[in-house]
């Protein structure tokens, strides 16, 4: 693998071959752990120079002795877990990207084979978080804490708040009708048939109608492919295969498949398979409008709950369950920085009071399909100094910080007495926090 040096140079100079260059216990890291840190800090516009190596260097020893610990402790992730983590990211960068056709053109890939190729990476950053959450466990402060923290801020330090709003949606994905749905069924039940007759190609028939736009131009096949990594019912069927059968027509949240097992190793398999979703018309789209239109009339007359609503009939995944409430991912709060609100969620909120629900508006979806929703605005903040009354949460959370931070610096000094750890000589002058340049461990 050639990499870019990159550790205090304006420019690059040589390609290397990647190297080890710091082992904890049985883990290493290698040069190209650290490239790839310094490269997303310098695309973010950081200026990367040798300060900033040395304290993502640090970084990465950290990780690796939480990862080298957790295995000695037997710490289990469950495959739930990851599985649920890789849905999630998907669905991230798939709305950064504009829909999962435009993420897995942007890796040359199915979904399928991205969640194989991010698997053990996920895994091993869930069991670092684990590890963390371990770490930091017994932390716990008394309002009394948290009051004094606030206080040994001084006054000039005391961050500036922006304006910020909490809000609450309800959003209805229109479903296609019954014709439609059996209209896809039919015609895919006419491609499996002609497939198994021998009159039509699989391949021919996944390149030019199936809508998976990852695996259509390789003929409909996903590659290997973990157990899990599929929505259930695809592996069910698949894993109900003998070696070139081709399934029944079958359903998932996707649409439409059929598909034809090529190979099977223990709980891996590889297949190939055709899909075709059903379209939302215009008739579908104005059912989800007066479906809204209705719950509006109820909750602006009292006798609708909105987040009761939202539990009942919302198709966001994310905040149903939160009784429709919209968490900032970036903050893991309901409290939103009115600047960081996409524009159309700006001007609808912007135009609302507390307590008030807009009119139901049309979004288009990052998968580029059509929806409608309606939004609820909870609360709003003006700008402000933080203070204990309007932001305890926020300096709950700084005080919670410090107290994790020290935490962890007591937990990584008394690991290090029993860790074996090793760094390449450019890096062991480096001036670590933690005394990670120590040649061997002492017991």
């Amino acid at each position: 693998m050639l990499l870019v040096g990159t550790v205090g140079m304006a420019q690059p100079q040589a390609l290397l071959i990647d190297r080890v260059v710091a082992v904890v216990g049985r883990e290493a890291v290698l040069h190209s752990d650290l490239a790839q840190r310094l490269e997303q800090a310098r695309s973010q516009g950081a200026k990367v120079d040798l300060e900033m190596a040395c304290g993502e260097l640090e970084d990465l020893l950290y990780e690796k002795l939480l990862l080298e610990q957790g295995r000695l402790d037997s710490v289990v992730v469950e495959e739930a877990q990851v599985n649920g983590e890789l849905d999630r990211r998907i669905r991230y960068f798939a709305s950064q990207l504009g829909g999962e056709k435009k993420l897995e053109e942007f890796y040359g890939k199915s979904i399928a084979e991205i969640k194989a190729d991010f698997r053990q990476q996920v895994q091993d950053q869930l069991l670092v978080q684990t590890m963390q959450q371990k770490v930091t466990a017994d932390v716990r402060l008394t309002p009394r804490d948290v009051q004094h923290f606030y206080r040994s801020i001084p006054e000039d330090s005391v961050p500036l708040i922006n304006a910020e709003v909490e809000y609450a949606m309800v959003l209805k994905v229109p479903k296609p009708n019954e014709e439609e749905d059996r209209r896809v069924r039919r015609r895919m039940e006419e491609f499996r048939d002609a497939v198994v007759k021998g009159t039509k190609d699989f391949c021919t028939v996944a390149i030019l109608y199936s809508e998976d736009p990852g695996s259509a131009k390789e003929c409909g096949e996903l590659g290997l492919v973990p157990q899990g990594v599929m929505v259930p019912e695809f592996d069910a069927v698949a894993l109900s295969l003998k070696e070139g059968e081709v399934s029944q027509v079958f359903k998932t949240q996707y649409g439409w498949h059929f598909m034809q097992l090529i190979e099977r190793r223990g709980e891996q398999y590889n297949a190939r398979h055709v899909l075709m979703r059903p379209q939302v018309g215009a008739a579908d789209l104005q059912v989800a409008r007066e479906l809204l239109d209705s719950l509006v009339r109820g909750i602006r007359a009292g006798s609708i709950d909105m987040g009761a609503a939202a539990q009942e009939l919302s198709d966001d995944e994310d905040s149903k369950g939160l009784n429709g409430v919209m968490i900032d991912p970036s903050s893991n709060s309901a409290r939103w920085d009115m600047g960081s609100l996409d524009q159309q969620t700006f001007f609808v909120l912007d135009k609302l009071k507390p307590g008030e629900v807009s009119d139901p508006q049309l979004v288009v979806m990052p998968d580029g399909t059509k929806a409608y929703r309606i939004l609820r605005l909870i609360q709003r903040t003006a700008p402000h100094r933080a203070n204990l009354k309007d932001d305890y949460r926020l300096i709950q959370q700084a005080a919670e910080g410090k107290a994790r931070a020290k935490a962890v610096d007591d937990w990584v000094a008394e690991r290090l007495k029993g860790t074996y750890v090793r760094l390449s000589a450019e890096h062991a002058t480096c001036p670590f926090q933690h005394d990670w340049a120590k040649l061997e461990p002492t017991n």
